[in-house]
């Protein structure tokens, strides 16, 4: 299966940075911001706590087996990177 990565950068209100990879097929790229809102919701981020964020088409590569899964499965797939929690100062 051939899938697309979507960069994912968020920066919060209360200082916190997250990184992650939207993954997804052909089928659910119009749906890429809905799933990075619901995997910010189940970290307990919602929308409102969001600064700043960015959510952009990166490459397209052949999924592995894990990811294929999950696609089929949840339509996406979600590629923690980055996730800072310390607030500054």
């Amino acid at each position: 299966m051939n899938i697309h990565v979507y960069d994912t950068h968020v920066h919060t209100q209360s200082g916190e940075y997250l990184h992650f990879d939207v993954l997804v097929n052909d089928q659910n790229v119009p749906h890429v911001e809905r799933y990075a809102n619901a995997y910010l919701s189940s970290l307990g981020i919602e929308k409102g706590a969001i600064k700043q964020g960015r959510c952009q088409f990166c490459h397209s590569e052949i999924a592995a087996p894990e990811v294929h899964a999950q696609i089929i499965k949840q339509g996406y797939s979600i590629l923690p990177i980055r996730i800072d929690t310390s607030l500054p100062g």
